[in-house]
């Protein structure tokens, strides 16, 4: 025989399922890359670019970056927020070494880094021993998710 006690449980613990799925399906994965181009007053014959996914369940950004011909060896690598190449960047996270191509690795965004992560405002600096400050910046753009093939 089924108690009160059992119908209470199972009504409860329903209702709490019911109010977390509406959380699970806002859950998305954005994909993003860019190409790198010269920073400012920068002459640079650097080839190469990144590659970035949002997974907003738990505001995980992995990213891939890989370069070739830049001026030396990467002595940093920045993940920075600006509206355009014209703007100026604010730092949001340092990416870790050791600076081999290709740069691996995972870091976790805010929701005011998650927004503009959507909007195509982060980029990744590198910066050498000859460009400390940045030699070269891959704006990272959304990439449309691909259609499903039914």
């Amino acid at each position: 025989m089924i108690s009160n006690r059992s119908i209470t449980f199972g009504a409860a613990l329903l209702t709490g399922v019911l109010a977390f799925a509406p959380a699970l399906s806002h859950a998305e994965t954005i994909a993003s890359q860019g190409h790198f181009a010269p920073q400012k007053a920068v002459a640079s014959e650097a080839t190469g670019g990144a590659r970035a996914t949002l997974e907003t369940r738990n505001n995980a950004l992995s990213y891939t970056v890989t370069w070739n011909n830049l001026s030396g060896p990467v002595v940093a690598a920045e993940l920075l927020a600006a509206k355009s190449l014209a703007d100026t960047a604010e730092p949001v996270e340092t990416l870790k070494g050791p600076f081999k191509s290709p740069l691996e690795g995972t870091i976790t965004l805010s929701a005011d880094e998650i927004k503009q992560y959507k909007d195509g405002k982060l980029y990744i600096s590198l910066g050498t021993a000859a460009h400390p400050h940045g030699e070269v910046r891959a704006q990272l753009n959304p990439v449309p998710a691909p259609a499903d093939s039914k």
